[in-house]
């Protein structure tokens, strides 16, 4: 039965309605997180000068930032996405999203699925594009309201994070839905179009979600390292800025929504391509000297000047996730496959570790222009380009040393398989 024919024509009118509807409310209440708490500090720092409309503006500017849009403030343009404040409007669109496929419930599901454009109808595609669209118009209303103010948002800038956000809204939502296998029309559409992708770039999937997962730790292990050894300096600037209580809060808090931004640096400085605030570059050998944004945490940035010999030993940390990528994919593969089947599953799950960085890469850097803190972060081309290779190297040579010794849990499986039957054989003789 194909899937298009239990859906009339008022149910579709409906269903798109409520996707529309899903996705306006979900970007106006990611603004509406942004905007409740600056109102409040606003509320109550005594000595702020800005107007309520003005403060509404800024938290717009804010919410524009977290989708990488470019605010134009009166002498500079700012973009630097806080990425632990952008994961809010990616957690709202996949909570709405889940609305709107559980429309489906009480839909029978399709005995199979027929093609493509039965697919996407049981996936429901165009309420999903819809759900998109809606996000996008409405967030760029929310940038038009801005312009009225003193920080306008460029428009044209913020048309990629309108896209991507709801769009990865939407795939959690997807995803989390096959796992929960809670809507059989969903799940049956899911598994033809999943069986449509090669299967050597399947296999590469979970090994690189692990690996992403261990870059992370490490990344984040160099953070605290650095913090530990120069919390005196980091806390003597936190006491110098002479924020006031309500100001201090805003600065830590804003620094921990930068988080996961510093990680995604710290990766840069460990693949290699380095960190660059401005005119300040901190490479494996030395640290260039220039001028820093007041903001405390960089003040756990090496002094300028020459570093500690043999940090270029850090590269064998990426090396070593590439390993774990060849360890992975030689165990996935059958026993007896080749060294080049291998080999492809491994260089699959590299180039997916390498696009997921490639685009938190480029969500995480940022700038302020005019002036020398054009570069803020690491940059994303030069950052992929090193990690692919060093990854690539890595699972090279763990899947060489795994094919000619013989070892992997194709192997594994295969020797087990025939234990099994050995053992069926002496019980039956």
């Amino acid at each position: 039965m194909d899937s298009s024919s239990s859906r009339t024509l008022p149910d579709r009118i409906r269903s798109g309605w409520m996707a529309l509807l899903a996705g306006a409310l979900a970007c106006l209440i990611g603004w509406l997180v942004v905007a409740v708490p600056i109102t409040v500090a606003w509320v109550a720092d005594s000595r702020s000068t800005v107007s309520l409309w003005q403060t509404l503006g800024i938290s717009i500017d804010g919410w524009a930032l977290a989708h990488r849009g470019v605010v134009h403030a009166p002498e500079v343009s700012l973009f630097l996405a806080p990425l632990l404040l952008t994961a809010v409007p990616i957690l709202l669109c996949r909570y709405a999203v889940r609305q709107v496929l559980a429309d489906t419930d009480s839909e029978e599901a399709p005995r199979r699925i027929g093609g493509y454009r039965a697919a996407l109808e049981a996936l429901r595609a165009v309420e999903l594009v819809a759900f998109v669209l809606a996000y996008a118009v409405m967030g760029w209303l929310l940038a038009v309201l801005a312009g009225l103010g003193q920080a306008p948002v460029g428009k044209l800038s913020l048309v990629p994070g309108l896209i991507l956000i709801p769009a990865v809204g939407v795939g959690l939502a997807l995803i989390r839905e096959n796992r929960e296998h809670r809507y059989p029309m969903i799940d049956k559409a899911l598994n033809w179009l999943t069986l449509r992708i090669p299967v050597l770039a399947r296999r590469g999937l979970a090994p690189a979600g692990e690996a992403l997962a261990g870059l992370g730790a490490a990344s984040l292990l160099v953070l605290i390292f650095l913090v530990a050894i120069r919390f005196d300096r980091v806390s003597l600037l936190s006491g110098a800025l002479d924020t006031g209580i309500i100001g201090m809060v805003v600065l830590i808090g804003a620094q921990l929504l930068l988080l996961p931004n510093v990680m995604l640096w710290a990766l840069g400085w460990l693949v290699g391509s380095g960190l660059y605030i401005g005119t300040v570059h901190v490479g494996w050998t030395e640290t260039t000297a220039g001028d820093l944004p007041l903001v405390p945490i960089l003040a756990a940035l090496p002094e300028p000047g020459p570093l500690p010999g043999g940090l270029w030993a850090v590269v064998l940390v990426p090396i070593l996730a590439g390993a774990w990528l060849g360890w992975r994919s030689a165990r996935l593969a059958p026993r007896l496959a080749s060294w080049w089947t291998k080999a492809q599953v491994s260089l699959s799950a590299c180039w997916w570790v390498s696009a997921a960085v490639l685009v938190l890469t480029w969500m995480a850097s940022g700038g302020m222009q005019p002036g020398l803190l054009r570069t803020i972060g690491v940059l994303p081309l030069q950052t992929t380009a090193a990690l692919l290779g060093e990854l690539a190297a890595g699972a090279a040579i763990m899947v060489t040393l795994m094919h000619f010794t013989g070892r992997g849990l194709g192997g594994a499986r295969w020797e087990a398989a025939k234990s099994s039957a050995a053992e069926r054989g002496d019980a039956t003789s």
